[in-house]
């Protein structure tokens, strides 16, 4: 197939260059792009213009995305390189996926003439020494793998039980050995691995057959899903609760592929993925080998879909056991503006924590739950799940405090006359009354990440990891992306992830702290689109309460740079117009980030402070300035 075969086959618009930019055109494999290599395929949920200058460099065979950012397309042009723009990412996951499949048959099929052509001009050459070779190298592979566990799921009525759901088209795994493979996507499948989806229509059931995998599972049967489940006689799991197979996935993965791991989950409103990628960072720089869900490049931290135990199978089998999991589990969670009830609790039992960490609990997720009593209300089953686990609570947050732990340690920004718990005071982190870290040793100064910083220090003690050891990992910890990082010097440019309520005061509170005598601090404020009214409300009265005669306001739609899923919607946008010209406090506002930012550039003076805030809305402000300063 020629790229403008494939352009015209998932409605895409090709641009840039009419052929695959790999000599020997696309070779038959979808990866990221951090991954990619000569001939691969990459597709990404957006691309800008440095992307496309690595795919170049690296020779692959071509880009696919629903969202050029600015200057993507010029940058594909001016490079000759191909790219192809499309409106629908699901469908051309599953067709070049498809295509990626029909170029391994076609190398199998190769394979097996050679063999044959072997076998008939070598009498020597046995099948059984080949069989013999790919057991020894199988072996070699899956040693890590608890072999005890693979008996535990052969029946799909058991699966489908387990996950609450229905099951229609099959009474058996579809693929001849049964369940031997992965929980996964289904772009990524192989024969005898199960496949977990929100949706699906007739073409991913007719995917899934075509790929020989175990079953589906899914919440929602789209169009002919069912009937052509059924003229297939491929098994489809249906269930009202797509949480629980995950949950199942997730244990079942760890059960398997991870049985001596010593597991840690982190939960609450803020913080989690500060204080996972620190419990990672402490345990990875002691020598151990551990996997988090949270890294300085991506979060695959919401456990809606089986990212994570995929995740878990691919990285044993490609480098051994793991000695540790680090796992961050939302406190709300939900798909389709439904809550997903009890999500924190299913998500934590699944993996089996020896500790458990709740930072706090604030409002968030507006729409799925609608007052602080609802969160509570999905965090309070944790602690039961983490068990004789240690659950490490934060003693300076009211709500945190009502839980009921069975083994509790406590974290507090003042001195705690408590035996299990560590704590900052004010200049100092003591533990047993000695301080083992001072305020200059600290990677970041602000109050709500010492905070992280306790947490994470209160799990690794909890886990046995040796004081010095804890010490040291948090001395050279680095931030991850986008959590207070500095992004400039000359004036100071702080860009955070602040995007609810409790977020925004924490951050603007730190930063003020920082303002020279006489100077602004200019805040630049994504609004949070496509996530309704309320959270908008809650925010803009965050920024009301924590306005400053020193601060000046910028607010930011980001038309520019945010897909229809981040679309900041005329309601939301009017709910901030409207509360701040009540309390009388100006700002400007502006349609495009790149806009805003510019704006603000401008007005701050060289000893002013910066500070960005706001979620998908402000995520690609750094890269935005490079061409502004």
């Amino acid at each position: 197939m020629n790229i403008q075969d494939l352009a015209n086959s998932i409605n895409g618009k090709l641009v840039g260059n009419d052929e695959f930019f790999s000599i020997d055109g696309f070779t038959g494999k979808i990866t990221f792009l951090n991954d990619a290599h000569t001939g691969d395929i990459v597709i990404r949920e957006s691309i800008d213009p440095a992307g496309v200058e690595i795919a170049f460099n690296k020779n692959i065979a071509c880009l696919i995305t629903p969202d050029p950012k600015e200057g993507t397309v010029e940058a594909a042009e001016r490079l000759n390189f191909p790219l192809i723009i499309i409106d629908d990412i699901e469908t051309a996951k599953e067709y070049v996926s498809k295509m990626a499949e029909e170029e391994k048959s076609k190398e199998h099929v190769g394979l097996v003439k050679k063999v044959e052509e072997k076998i008939i001009g070598d009498e020597s050459f046995s099948i059984g020494g080949i069989t013999e070779k790919i057991s020894s190298i199988g072996s070699n592979l899956t040693h890590v793998i608890d072999s005890s566990y693979e008996e535990k799921l052969t029946d799909i009525n058991d699966l489908a039980e387990a996950v609450e759901g229905k099951l229609v088209g099959n009474d058996e795994f579809f693929s001849i050995d049964g369940f031997t493979g992965k929980f996964t996507f289904l772009n990524n499948a192989h024969t005898g691995d199960i496949v977990i989806r929100h949706w699906i229509n007739g073409a991913g059931v007719e995917m899934a057959f075509n790929k020989n995998i175990a079953c589906l599972i899914t919440q929602t049967p789209k169009e002919d899903a069912v009937e052509v489940a059924e003229k297939l006689n491929f098994p489809l799991i249906i269930t009202d609760k797509i949480e629980l197979a995950n949950a199942y996935a997730l244990s079942h993965t760890i059960e398997k592929y991870s049985p001596d791991s010593t597991n840690v989950v982190i939960t609450g409103t803020n913080g989690k993925s500060t204080t996972s990628h620190l419990i990672y960072h402490i345990l990875n720089n002691a020598g151990h080998h551990v996997l988090t869900n949270t890294d300085s490049e991506s979060e695959f931290n919401t456990l809606i879909d089986p990212m994570v135990s995929k995740l878990i199978s691919d990285e044993v089998t490609e480098n051994g056991a793991l000695d540790y999991l680090v796992i961050e589990v939302s406190e709300v969670q939900g798909w389709l503006d439904k809550l997903m009830k009890n999500h924190a609790a299913l998500m934590s039992e699944a993996a089996n924590p020896k500790v458990g960490v709740i930072t706090n609990i604030a409002m968030d997720h507006i729409g799925l739950v609608n007052s602080i009593e609802d969160v509570f209300d999905e965090i309070k089953a944790v602690p039961e799940a983490i068990g004789d686990g240690v659950t490490i609570l934060n003693h300076d947050d009211e709500l945190v405090m009502k839980l009921d732990a069975k083994n509790p340690f406590y974290t507090s920004m003042s001195p705690l006359d408590e035996e299990n718990a560590v704590c900052f005071d004010g200049e100092n982190i003591i533990y047993n009354n000695d301080s083992i870290l001072t305020i200059d040793e600290l990677p970041f100064k602000g109050n709500h990440f010492i905070q992280n910083i306790l947490s994470a220090i209160g799990a690794c003690i909890s886990l046995g990891i040796d004081l010095e050891v804890i010490v040291e990992g948090v001395k050279s910890y680095k931030a991850l992306n986008r959590r207070f990082a500095k992004l400039s010097e000359d004036p100071l440019i702080y860009d955070d992830f602040a995007h609810n309520p409790d977020g925004i005061k924490a951050t603007i509170s730190e930063t003020l702290k920082l303002l020279p005598e006489n100077q602004k601090l200019h805040v630049a404020c994504a609004i949070r689109g496509s996530r309704g009214v309320e959270i908008n409300q809650l925010n803009v009265d965050a920024l009301v309460e924590s306005m400053t005669d020193d601060m000046v306001l910028y607010l930011s739609s980001s038309n520019d740079v945010v897909n229809d899923l981040n679309f900041v919607e005329d309601d939301e946008r009017e709910v901030f117009f409207n509360t701040l010209n009540r309390n009388n406090i100006d700002y400007t506002h502006f349609d495009n980030l790149s806009d805003c930012l510019n704006e603000v550039c401008s007005k701050a003076d060289i000893n002013d402070i910066i500070l960005l805030i706001g979620a998908q809305g402000m995520d690609p402000a750094e890269s935005l300035l490079k061409d502004i300063k």
